[in-house]
């Protein structure tokens, strides 16, 4: 068997299918309805942004167990649609990816996801390529896949290789443990306020970033995001856009800021792009059904952006 390609970027996190619904405006329950909106496609935090990070041009592999079902069949051909490596997808005959179901309100675009992990088989330690970790520049990991999530932030410790945190969930004691070893942590408000105790946002962020040597930020969806800096707190706010589907959107902020991280460029700017990738997001249903690639940035309205963001992006 032929040594995996080196990645760029290495992701680890759960592997889930999507079924997204877009909802009538009207619902008369134990009646047949037809929509107009349905989609299967792949889904997940890790795996939207591996399938991100893939669209804007870096070599980037993502680790789980893929099975010969017909839902791993289709995870593993969305991966490969977007252009993740297959390399370091592990042959597992049992393993089935897990399913979300998830329903679009016609009114706000908001999500509501219901899902299942019957048949799921977990990462485990000695699945995570310890020495292409160490190759890599950058590694994203969920909180979901926390075994494998700690592996790699331990294999990439004493490296140069930076580290993106996606921790919308998990258990308190192993999220501090990801915390601490981690260089770019991005929770969600709530997550934030249930992992540090504190409900506001700031208080929330100077209590995580005293954990850890790394730069820890806070999303809220449409409020925006928020880091903590020597200088106090910056606040990025949120683009403004005729949402269709918010499916992905932190999804796609956690990749973008990553891309970022990986192209230089300094935490406003980071913030800044990551803010205005997902709102592209937002356009379409499906969490990659409107991932931006680095000629399509380009080409998009870039009007609301700062110059220095502007000039990066070659506009």
């Amino acid at each position: 068997m032929s040594s995996p390609q080196t990645a760029d970027v290495l992701v680890a996190g759960m592997n889930i299918v999507d079924i997204l619904v877009r909802l009538p405006e009207k619902i008369q329950h134990g009646e047949k309805h037809e929509i107009r909106g349905l989609l299967i496609q792949g889904g997940a935090p890790a795996g939207n942004a591996a399938s991100l990070l893939a669209s804007l041009g870096w070599r980037t592999g993502f680790i789980a167990r893929m099975g010969n079902d017909t839902l791993s069949n289709i995870a593993r051909a969305e991966f490969i649609r977007h252009g993740v490596l297959e390399d370091y997808f592990i042959p597992d005959a049992s393993a089935l990816p897990g399913v979300a179901l998830v329903e679009i309100d016609p009114a706000t675009g908001e999500r509501t996801v219901f899902y299942t992990l019957n048949g799921y088989r977990s990462l485990r330690r000695e699945d995570i390529p310890a020495a292409a970790v160490q190759r890599a520049k950058l590694i994203l990991v969920d909180g979901y896949e926390t075994e494998a999530a700690l592996a790699m932030l331990e294999a990439a410790q004493g490296t140069n290789c930076r580290s993106v945190l996606d921790l919308e969930a998990g258990e308190p004691a192993m999220l501090r443990k990801l915390v601490e070893l981690g260089t770019d942590i991005i929770l969600p408000l709530g997550a934030a306020q249930r992992l540090s105790g504190e409900s506001d946002a700031a208080a929330a962020l100077q209590k995580l970033s005293a954990w850890t040597r790394g730069q820890v930020l806070v999303t809220d969806g449409a409020k925006g995001s928020w880091a903590w800096t020597p200088q106090g707190v910056f606040h990025q706010p949120a683009f403004k856009v005729d949402v269709v589907d918010t499916t992905g959107c932190g999804d796609a902020y956690h990749a973008a800021y990553a891309s970022a991280l990986l192209d230089g460029l300094p935490l406003r700017l980071r913030m800044e792009f990551a803010s205005w990738v997902a709102a592209q997001v937002a356009l379409k249903l499906g969490g990659r059904s409107n991932l931006p690639t680095r000629s399509s940035l380009r080409r998009a309205d870039t009007s609301r952006l700062s110059p220095e963001l502007k000039q990066h992006l070659g506009s």
